[in-house]
């Protein structure tokens, strides 16, 4: 899934929002946590991703799904979430 950047979770590091989404991005296994950051954060290719976790691109793709939905239900889960 793409978000668009306005709809992106990540997005909310720019306001009020932000540490309950680092708070959310704390608690995602590693595997999940760590590509989301690559590539939402900062910003990295599929293929600078995957070099940098030394995985196939199939595997990155795979992970990056399962981290966004695995973010986007603990981020619907909290108190306080703007629908």
């Amino acid at each position: 899934m793409v978000w668009p950047a306005s709809e992106s979770p990540f997005s909310a590091r720019q306001n009020a929002d932000g540490r309950l989404v680092e708070k959310a991005l704390s608690e995602l296994p590693v595997r999940f946590r760590e590509i989301l950051v690559l590539r939402e954060l900062e910003g990295l290719s599929y293929k600078e991703a995957a070099d940098v976790l030394e995985v196939p691109i199939g595997t990155l793709t795979s992970r990056l799904a399962r981290g966004r939905e695995a973010l986007q239900a603990m981020l619907s889960d909290r108190p306080g979430e703007r629908s």
